[in-house]
């Protein structure tokens, strides 16, 4: 379903909200795993991509996202790895020179 909606909307970072607030974050579950019933309705919100550039890394995000994603030279800040887990309703991420924060 989320698929269908990107492709729909054409936008490729967005959400699926239940009327009551729940956001579906698991993909491999069914909408009634998730707890949607027939009949329900969803709320798409699209998410604003954000870039940040060191000097040879990038790092992607979404405002309030839980995950972030870096490439580049492992060096300058690509290998989020081992914090990937602490990363929680992401605001914002600084570049330095050869790290994020």
């Amino acid at each position: 379903l989320k698929l269908l909606a990107q492709r729909s909307l054409r936008r490729g970072f967005l959400q699926l909200v239940t009327m009551d607030g729940h956001v579906l974050t698991n993909l491999m579950d069914s909408l009634h795993a998730a707890g949607v019933q027939e009949g329900a309705h969803l709320m798409a919100v699209v998410q604003e991509a954000k870039v940040a550039s060191s000097r040879t890394a990038f790092a992607l995000w979404c405002y309030g996202g839980n995950q972030v994603v870096a490439w580049g030279n492992p060096g300058a800040g690509s290998d989020c790895a081992a914090v990937q887990d602490q990363l929680r309703n992401v605001q914002q991420v600084q570049a330095t020179a050869l790290a994020f924060a």
